[in-house]
């Protein structure tokens, strides 16, 4: 059992949040510049998103924070996949974005009335298969190449039943305490904690996957240390 405290991984969470706004200049290899592209954006977006989810607890709205924990956490697994792929990855990332921009584009063609010269222009865009945009496709397969044993797929899956509309969250607003079972307004606490040390994992996995893609790893002292506080694993598996 840990016996960090709530307090404990909210300092954690601030600390690294400034931490990451105060880095200086990324400096890259010119052969990984896509790959840092992609990966700069996603981890400055969990960095937000683990803003935002402090101000929805701060307003009462923790049962919210949760849908945006997953994104958070899908985000999180897919740059560090992507630190692990570097440039071959960034391809297929770019490569699944044509894809799912084309199907878009026919569809809406059928349904909508869109210009054409949008139609034109996403349809000129090269559309390339290849194994890393059929991996980055089905994020369970992102997961299987880090975690084999499933256990952070588990995870998402567990985030996924507050972000779509599930049994799990409608029964939080259940009480089934009563007979017959009574409506609430608000929904019923959660686990203490569970929303800090989802954020707290994430900005540490993130910031480390982002950091080893970058020259001098800047932030790898201060990310190693936060995550030897909070007795959290620094940094997800590598691929083999």
């Amino acid at each position: 059992m840990s016996n960090i405290t709530q307090q404990q991984y909210r300092d954690a969470i601030e600390k690294l949040i400034v931490n990451f706004r105060a880095s200086g200049p990324i400096e890259t290899k010119q052969r990984k510049y896509r790959s840092v592209l992609l990966g700069h954006g996603w981890c400055t977006e969990v960095h937000r998103l683990a803003e935002a989810t402090l101000h929805l607890v701060d307003q009462g709205l923790a049962h919210e924070a949760l849908i945006l924990l997953r994104t958070m956490f899908e985000t999180t697994v897919s740059l560090h996949w992507l630190s692990q792929k570097d440039d071959a990855g960034a391809l297929g990332v770019f490569a699944e974005g044509g894809r799912v921009n084309r199907a878009a584009a026919n569809d809406m063609q059928m349904a909508f009335n869109v210009p054409q010269d949008l139609i034109d222009q996403i349809n000129s865009e090269p559309v390339e298969k290849t194994d890393e945009s059929e991996v980055f496709r089905r994020f369970r397969a992102q997961c299987d190449e880090i975690d084999p044993r499933r256990q952070l797929y588990t995870v998402y899956r567990y985030l996924c039943g507050y972000a779509h509309p599930s049994s799990v969250s409608a029964s939080s607003f259940i009480e089934y305490s009563t007979e017959p079972p009574s409506l609430r307004s608000e929904p019923k606490e959660g686990p203490s904690s569970v929303v800090e040390v989802t954020v707290a994992m994430c900005l540490i996995w993130a910031g480390r996957a982002f950091d080893e893609m970058v020259i001098g790893k800047p932030r790898k002292q201060v990310l190693r240390s936060t995550a030897r506080e909070l007795g959290l694993i620094p940094i997800l598996p590598a691929i083999s």
